[in-house]
């Protein structure tokens, strides 16, 4: 008889569960006209030096918005914008997010079903802050799915540390070996590797794929496709 390798998926959020373009684009080029104050010019060089192509409408790979936490994005703008006070920042800033609708990569609650019903513990890393990620899952109605969920801000340090996943395997008694990292980061990746996990890094972010694919066991589209992609790659032992 054969037994599944794996038995646990931790994701990550933004580019892996919800478009990260599709979803962020529209954010940051709306922020930057406020910061701005309707400046295209001015928009278009402050945008380059957060890493975002205000032109294109597209994040660039190197943005710390992509990986980074709240607070790591809130001191950039800090830097670049020394004539907002932190507290007038904090304040654009939850504003245009609470409004900003998460794009799911593909329908979820259809793949994280399925993924349950494979017997998959499901988990969720993110650098994000922990209650807004709850928010945005509820909003999808697909929280129910996950039996773990961390932010930056839930007590472990964020990615590329393993910290977020290893709490994962240590609340669901799961073994690094036997679980997923799903990410379309290097660094969701190299914290899977650091974890001891299998990695596979989707293509619904902002990394290309030759980039992905030297920290990744298995590249794929996005996560609709990662059950045909486990099983294509043989991703089941048999027992003695």
């Amino acid at each position: 008889m054969t037994k599944p390798r794996f038995r646990g998926i931790i994701f990550d959020k933004d580019g892996t569960l919800f478009d990260f373009q599709k979803t962020w684009t529209p954010w940051m080029a709306n922020l930057l006209k406020i910061l701005c104050s309707g400046n295209k010019e001015l928009s278009r060089q402050k945008g380059y030096s957060l890493g975002f192509d205000f032109d294109k409408r597209i994040f660039l790979p190197e943005s710390t918005f992509i990986a980074g936490t709240p607070e790591q994005f809130l001191h950039q703008l800090q830097t670049y914008f020394p004539e907002w006070p932190e507290k007038d920042l904090l304040n654009v800033l939850t504003e245009t997010t609470n409004t900003t609708e998460q794009i799911e990569v593909v329908p979820l609650a259809p793949v994280l079903s399925n993924l349950r019903n494979e017997g998959y513990v499901l988990g969720l890393a993110t650098n994000d802050d922990v209650q807004e990620a709850r928010k945005h899952l509820e909003e999808k109605e697909v929280l129910k799915y996950f039996d773990f969920l961390a932010g930056y801000n839930s007590g472990f340090k964020a990615k590329p540390d393993p910290a977020m996943l290893l709490a994962f395997c240590q609340k669901t008694k799961l073994f690094p070996g036997e679980t997923i990292m799903v990410g379309d980061s290097i660094s969701d990746l190299t914290a899977g590797k650091k974890a001891g996990m299998f990695t596979v890094a989707v293509l619904s972010g902002v990394s290309k794929s030759k980039v992905l694919a030297k920290h990744a066991n298995l590249v794929i589209k996005d996560i609709g496709d990662l059950q045909g992609g486990l099983v294509h790659a043989n991703l089941e032992q048999r027992l003695d």
